[in-house]
């Protein structure tokens, strides 16, 4: 999993930005204090396929509101695949849920949603990120699938009428990581969930 580094910091403060907002809306109704738990994912590059590759760029965060039974998905996708013709740019981002995987394996995220095709027809996606090593290292990796039963539980199945694109392998430039941490609403301060986030209390 990426080490939290000075260079990272700034996509950690960009996730928390979102998430500070959202406190500061929630202060306007309530002055009692509380932490948000904010779950999230953050990076980019080239990801390298057995045919083409495709740069990409994403920002997700969930933040959990436990005193009201409630959760907020918020963020984006860019993926852009030359060799296809394709650029595919999120509508809407529904769901952002852990992938259960060994230790060894890294940190994994599974994101579901809408995207739009060429700037055109939107389609359901699902986008699994695993964050398992530094910038460079190639360890990281996408797995991006759009089209009619994507984003669901259902197995994918070819649509003649309709629209699909699936490519799946490893981040050869960049990186992507993870970013967890408790926001409490009444400083407005993040503390850190995981050894993870330590990177957000600086010297």
């Amino acid at each position: 999993m990426s080490k939290p580094t000075l260079g990272t910091i700034n996509r950690r403060i960009a996730l928390g930005a979102v998430a500070a907002t959202a406190a500061g809306l929630v202060l306007t109704q309530s002055a009692s204090a509380r932490a948000i738990k904010v779950r999230g994912i953050a990076g980019g590059g080239l990801a390298h396929f057995e045919l083409s590759d495709a740069s990409f760029s994403l920002a997700v965060t969930r933040m959990t509101f436990e005193d009201e039974d409630r959760e907020l998905v918020v963020g984006s996708v860019i993926w852009v695949d030359s060799k296809a013709d394709l650029t595919l740019t999120s509508t809407q981002i529904s769901s952002y849920d852990d992938l259960e995987l060994p230790d060894e394996q890294g940190e994994g995220r599974r994101i579901r949603g809408l995207m739009r095709v060429n700037g055109g027809d939107v389609y359901p996606f699902q986008l699994d990120v695993i964050d398992a090593g530094l910038p460079g290292t190639g360890v990281d990796s996408v797995n991006l699938s759009v089209g009619a039963n994507a984003g669901s539980d259902a197995a994918a199945t070819p649509d003649a009428a309709g629209f699909n694109y699936s490519a799946a392998g490893p981040v050869v430039v960049g990186d992507v990581q993870d970013t967890d941490f408790d926001l409490e609403t009444a400083t407005g301060n993040p503390i850190p969930a995981t050894p993870s986030a330590l990177a957000w209390s600086l010297p």
